[in-house]
């Protein structure tokens, strides 16, 4: 058990606002913080314009009486920068430690005509494409499209500049609508919001993972502010006709661009801070990370381990060294199924999909074990030879210096040109521990990879996954979203409108955690998982944090087989993600919004944020809830906008017209909701687990035809930066129908590369519903091929120039023997045809289809007759705040209902009932109802229904309590929180007299407390409260002062209106008297304040919940201090607001601090008689000074406490290599010891494994030098309770009293010492002890609580 007392506390530096010879600064600041900054006014005069003069061809300055400049610089005919600093500076990048570059290295566009006009109201600015008008008497400005009168940016106020930094206001028009801002969890439409542009350290709904300081509106504008500093914007939340951005600079750097559609505003900011990267083929695969190179496995002798292994024992995995057996790359202890071959072999043993593989966490892990770097090198090589012999490339995970420095052992230094060159790796992801912040440093760290990788690896492409992204990072790496909770409906949930938006943002390559880092367990939510992120750029699996194994394989039953469909179908769609990511580059996101496919008020909002197009083709509505699930997964899904036209259930080949939103689609386990236009040509290539087992010598098109269409297929040799020279193909695909003739023409391939392949054979999987009259080939301009029908797929299989008519496409082939399985998933008819390999960028392929019909039945619709009119049935209808269902009367031979509200129709409707959400309270709304069936559709009927006010809209929900008496049964406390007021609590009632008694209520949450209502039984009799007094807590404690109440004895609702507000997440009422000296009543409600939520204590990750996840967090992240880098994300954790993170509670202390005093005193035995060997092998005799670091180090690690806790690793002032920031402390953190050193040469000596550095003691301090700080590594997150405890020094201790009392380094000196035989070792301990205790004891915070 581990001590709620006796922890570490880490006390880590900032990474952003500091520099090596600056002090810390503050970085940001909190959205509420910054919504009432921006409504600040600036002393400052308006800047009246007396002078325009053009500096040079693209270049406007203009100047006010006081000499003050604005520059406006042209980068194109349609985009520009304006720049203004109070201070007078020039233009100029953005300040950052370390350096680094938002904009690319050409960020200019030629500039064909500029003219500048001035007279007494204006100044204007003129391109061939817009033009910018400035108002003379204070500098707000307009721009205009070429030969419009309406604005599309309009600024009509002048800038302000305050302590808070730069406020820019924009006009907001009706209608307009805004997207961008980075990732922005749970959103993607920001019309009537405000978004935060900076990390928010909370990586859920709501939070901000990736900021980027850019968005783009409807009205046809994009903006960029090019900085660092956090921000914030308003797109019409506090004034409608506003939009107000901010950000920390203390001057205006603004880039303004105008285009027509999405794709050219996302293709302005593309300009600017570079094209998104292509990612090499094998990142489109699902990919695996853990660490394999630290821990040690036991067999649970139980059988119920954490993994069962392939020896068919299960074991359980531990960062201690408790005996078992360790693990590592290569299998070469002995343990081979505990190394990272093993879990690469699972995957192929198991036919999973996989193209990349990380073999270690980052987090004290490394990739070998030997006493060099080279020899580690050498470890991860032939680690990465066999890897790729199963086509899989390997990485690294990176949370540490990417270069390596002598101050760090072995098993910790990095050198990634080694790591590139020699040992072949081709991944890099960076953590938060690593990044920090982000910004600046973030981009550096990636931008440094980006080149390394090319010029070491044979020109390979990079491909990097970052965490805390800006804008730029597009240019070298993806995005994954960060740490949370699998097993769970809203991990999807969210995610969707989070993936749209990060395209949005011009991040098109973005993913997270298949099922989640933390949790899982959860077959329908982690099937689901599988099936929609089938329809994504890139998969990841987390392994080895979470409670569960995370392979596809892992949870077994159903979800083996089907989730290995779905990995071998994102394989079969290589081709066609792989055109849609190339049209990424230049603007057009692989995951888009429903606007970019049909644009309207209902797309451009929120109401399309579960659904999105994948590519041109494919229309995609994940599974994001339980709406109607059964036992096994069985669903359907509501609200599918479809746009007009017609669309193809892609698994089943049923047909629906577009213009409508369907509602009840079947969504069975095996059945992710996609439906594909039903004219589409969708590249294939033949089902493999990664890139290598690909056919280069077969092309392979799935046709959907109706009346034709144009596509395009791009390939690259999908491993090499070659793409970006050139070096690359295209083929232009056709279909046409002509009456009941498909021609299909492929078109001679342009362009070429190195590996491809020109001669191949062309194969057709048509979509039918019945056999064709004939087919036909030709090849080239003249040459007819003549094709075989056959009667088998076997036969098609190993034939050429043959077809096939297959009646009954099976599409769950991916079952192996003893699997559970779904059974026979058919799909519509197909013709199959394969024409022989020719020579492709020479000739043309066409093959044309006589007979061709593709008519699915409509299903649904079975049911012939004339339909009556609907009416409203009031008494089944249902009203809410915010939500109605409407209900009304059922019709004879209906097949579905469609009901048509704001301007949409909902069809498909099966059930006499629809439920809306989202609505506003007292508010009236008209529906029309009617039904349908295979005749037609009845007459529209008309129905009202209206909201109603939310009496309990800041009523606390999910409230407990308990009470010092016993309650009657079936009457107990929950029923004064069921919102239900049949039903009541009363006090048992055997118990004549129950008062005085205490009812303790737990809001589940620290909330700021408005009011309290107590509604009595409605008779007014036994057990109505009638005196006694109220107090709070946010501990249950520590109370406030008690505030009497008395009631009147009647049953009215009673009210407390506490004073002041008060935050609490405990409310006691002490009863004194109540009727019949009993307690009793139907309903009490908690309000919370109007626009306040509750913060829930220890829900660390934010997922509005308490569970091992959290628990996981706490002790990953104990030890963190207020202004550490990732204080922010985990300070929830901080629970009684002293700024350090810690568990609290009093049981066990006394027994952990005695097993600390134990714990302790072994290992520092051992590592004394080590460290007198050490120093005696140095010449160095016994002292304890500079041969004493690795001892400290070691002993602080293993004595003081059972968690893993540490900092980031700083880089030496000077240092001039990547990675790592330009640090060091601040005055208050060297007066407190955190930033002491051991001295002189040695002081940076080899730290044991976990540790960065050595610990570092407290010495005099020259007058005028800065101490650098080598830190340490961050905590492994792999700790769940499984895990043994590892220390890691450089730490804070906070120890309990009840170990202050004893002594506790004194305690600690007693059981080490006697027992140690050798008089070198005793006196090594002593000194060891006593200067130790001398430096340590400035860094303990006693906790007095017990």
């Amino acid at each position: 058990m581990i001590s709620h007392k006796t922890l570490l506390y880490a006390n880590t530096l900032l990474f952003v606002g500091l520099a090596g010879g600056l002090k810390a600064a503050p970085i940001g600041f909190t959205p509420t913080e910054q919504t009432a900054q921006l409504n600040a006014t600036s002393g400052d005069m308006a800047f009246v314009i007396k002078k325009a003069r053009k500096v040079n061809a693209h270049t406007v300055e203009l100047t006010d009486a006081q000499n003050r400049k604005i520059t406006v610089d042209f980068y194109g005919n349609n985009i520009f920068r304006i720049y203004q600093d109070p201070a007078g500076s020039a233009p100029h990048n953005p300040e950052a430690k370390p350096a680094a570059d938002i904009l690319v290295e050409q960020p200019r566009k030629q500039v064909a005509r500029l003219e500048l006009q001035q007279n007494d109201q204006n100044c204007t600015l003129t391109t061939d494409e817009i033009k910018v008008v400035f108002d003379n008497k204070n500098s707000g400005f307009a721009v205009y499209k070429k030969n419009e009168i309406d604005p599309v940016i309009s600024s009509p106020s002048f800038r302000t500049f305050d302590n808070d930094g730069t406020h820019l206001e924009l006009t907001c028009s009706p209608g307009e609508y805004f997207y961008g801002g980075g990732v922005q969890n749970g959103r993607f439409s920001h019309r009537g919001q405000r978004i935060a542009i900076e990390n928010t350290n909370n990586w859920v709904d709501g939070g901000v993972a990736s900021p980027t300081p850019f968005y783009w509106s409807t009205k046809g504008y994009g903006m960029l502010w090019h900085t660092f500093k956090p921000g914030l914007y308003d797109f019409g939340a506090t004034d409608a006709k506003k939009v107000k951005l901010r950000h920390g600079e203390k001057y205006l750097d603004v880039f303004f661009w105008v285009g027509d559609r999405p794709e050219a505003l996302l293709d302005g900011f593309y300009q600017l801070t570079g094209n998104p990267v292509l990612l090499p083929k094998f990142g489109f695969y699902e990919g695996h990370l853990n660490a394999y190179n630290r821990d040690y496995w036991t067999e649970a002798k139980d059988g119920k381990g954490f993994m069962k292994m392939e020896d068919g024992k299960t074991y359980n995995e531990s960062q201690k060294n408790n005996g078992g057996i360790r693990e590592s790359l290569n299998g070469e202890l002995e343990n081979y199924q505990f190394s990272a071959r093993a879990a690469i072999d699972r995957y192929l043993n198991n036919d999973m999909p996989l193209g990349w593989f990380l073999p270690n966490d980052g987090y004290g892990a490394g990739y070998g074990q030997t006493t060099t770097l080279d020899g580690n090198i050498k470890n991860l090589k032939s680690f990465g030879d066999y890897a790729r012999s199963k086509g899989v490339e390997i990485g690294l995970w990176t949370q540490s210096d990417l270069h390596p420095k002598d101050s760090i052992e072995a098993l910790l230094q990095r050198d990634i040109v080694k790591e590139v060159r020699d040992a072949g790796v081709r991944v890099l992801k960076t953590d938060v521990a690593w990044v920090g912040w982000g910004y600046s440093f973030g981009l550096n760290g990636v931008a440094d990879v980006g080149k390394i990788m090319p010029k070491y690896g044979n020109n390979a492409r990079p491909f990097i996954i970052s965490l805390d992204g800006w804008a730029g990072t597009q240019r070298y790496a993806g995005i994954w979203s960060g740490d949370q909770t699998g097993g769970d409906w809203e991990y999807i949930r969210f995610h969707i409108p989070t993936f749209i938006g990060s395209g949005l943002s011009g991040q098109p390559n973005i993913t997270s955690d298949l099922d989640g880092i933390f949790g899982g367990k959860n077959i329908p939510v982690n099937v689901r998982e599988f099936q929609w992120k089938t329809f994504t750029p890139m998969e990841l699996n987390m392994d080895g944090w979470g409670a569960n194994p995370k392979y596809p394989q892992a949870l077994g039953g159903k979800s083996t087989a089907l989730n290995r469909w779905y990995l071998k179908l994102k394989s079969e769609l290589l081709p066609y993600t792989y055109t849609a990511a190339a049209q990424a580059i230049n603007g057009r996101p692989i995951i888009r919004p429903m606007f970019m496919e049909e644009r309207n008020d209902y797309t451009l909002g929120k109401r399309t944020q579960y659904q999105y197009m994948y590519g041109d083709a494919f229309l995609v509505a994940p599974v994001y809830q339980n709406t109607a699930a059964d036992a096994e997964g069985n669903d359907r899904r509501d609200g599918i906008y479809l746009p007009q036209g017609t669309w193809v259930d892609y698994f089943t080949g049923d047909r629906y017209e577009g213009g409508r939103i369907l509602n009840d689609f079947d969504a069975p386990l095996w059945k992710l909701p996609v439906l594909v236009k039903a004219d589409a040509i969708i590249p294939m290539a033949n089902p493999n687990n990664n890139p290598s087992q690909i056919r280069k010598d077969l092309r392979i098109y799935e046709i959907y035809a109706q009346h034709g269409t144009k596509a395009l297929e791009y390939d690259d040799d999908g491993r090499t930066q070659a793409y970006l020279t050139g070096e690359n193909t295209n083929t232009q695909l056709s279909t046409s129908v002509n009456k009941k003739t498909l021609t299909f023409k492929a078109e001679r391939t342009a362009g070429d590369f190195d590996g491809y392949i020109r001669n191949k054979s062309t194969e057709l999987r048509i979509n039918v519903t019945r056999a064709p009259k004939a087919v036909t080939a030709q090849v080239g301009a003249n040459k007819a091929v003549k094709l075989t029908e056959v009667k088998t797929r076997e036969a098609f299989e190993k034939g050429d120039n043959v077809w096939f008519y297959d009646a009954r496409p099976n599409l769950n082939r991916w079952v192996r023997p003893g699997e559970e399985s779904v059974g026979e998933v058919i799909k519509n008819p197909q013709v199959l045809v394969r024409v022989a390999s020719t020579d492709v960028s020479e000739n043309t392929v066409s093959i044309e289809v006589k007979g061709f019909e593709f008519a699915p039945a409509d299903r649904l619709l079975t049911h012939r007759g004339k339909l009556k009119t609907t009416q409203l049935d009031e008494k089944k209808s249902k009203v809410e705040a915010y939500a109605l269902t409407p209900a009304w009367t059922p019709v004879e031979n209906a097949d579905y209902y469609e009901v048509k509200f704001d301007g949409q129709i909902y069809s498909t409707i099966r059930e006499p009932r629809l439920r809306f959400d989202d609505l506003a309270p007292v508010t009236t709304y008209d529906f029309a109802v009617r039904a349908v069936n295979a005749s037609g559709a009845g007459a529209w009927s008309n129905l009202r229904l209206a909201t109603v006010k939310d009496p309990l809209e800041w009523a606390i929900k999910g409230v407990k309590a308990t009470a010092s008496v016993a309650s009657q049964g079936g009457q107990g406390t929950d029923k004064l929180f069921d919102r239900d007021l049949k039903t009541m609590w009363h006090t048992a009632w055997d118990n004549k007299q129950a008062t005085p008694f205490d009812l303790t209520v737990d809001l589940r949450a620290v909330n700021k407390i408005d009011r309290i209502e107590y509604v009595p039984r409605e008779d007014a009799a036994n057990g109505t409260l009638l005196r006694g007094s109220y107090s709070f807590s946010t501990d249950r404690q520590n109370w406030s002062a008690p505030v009497a109440f008395t009631w009147a004895k009647d049953a009215t609702v009673k009210t407390i209106v506490p004073a002041d507000h008060p935050e609490a997440r405990y409310l006691k009422l002490h009863v004194d008297e109540g009727v019949g000296n009993f307690g009793s009543g139907r309903e009490l409600y908690v309000y919370r304040v109007a626009g306040t939520e509750g913060k829930m204590q220890g829900d660390i990750n934010r997922d509005k919940r308490i569970d091992e996840n959290d628990l996981t967090s706490y002790m990953n992240y104990t030890g963190l201090r207020r202004g550490d880098a990732d204080f922010d994300y985990v300070a929830a954790g901080d629970i009684n607001g002293n700024g350090l993170r810690h568990l609290d509670g009093g049981r066990g202390t006394r027994r952990r601090c005695a097993q600390l005093v134990r714990q302790g005193a072994r290992f520092a035995r051992a590592h004394a008689q080590r460290e007198v060997l050490q120093s005696r092998r140095l010449g160095r005799g016994q002292g304890v000074g500079q041969g004493s670091a690795l001892c400290q180090c070691t002993f602080l690690r293993f004595a003081l406490q059972g968690r893993r806790i540490g900092i980031r690793g700083h880089r030496p002032q000077g240092h001039e290599g990547h990675g790592e920031p330009h640090l060091r402390p601040s005055a208050h953190q060297r007066h407190e010891g955190v930033a002491a050193h051991l001295c002189e040469p040695r002081q940076q000596l080899l730290a044991r494994r976990g540790c960065a550095g050595a610990l570092h003691t407290e010495v005099p301090r020259e007058e005028g030098r800065e101490v650098p700080t080598q830190g340490c590594r961050r905590i492994a997150r792999r700790s769940q309770p499984r895990h043994s405890p590892i220390l890691t020094p450089f730490s804070i201790v906070k120890i309990p009293a009840c170990c202050r009392k004893r002594g506790f380094f004194h305690e600690l000196h007693r059981v080490a010492t006697p027992s140690a035989k050798n008089r070198g070792v005793k006196a090594a301990i002593s000194r060891i002890f006593a200067k130790f205790a001398r430096s340590i004891s400035r860094l303990c915070v006693f906790d007095t609580q017990e």
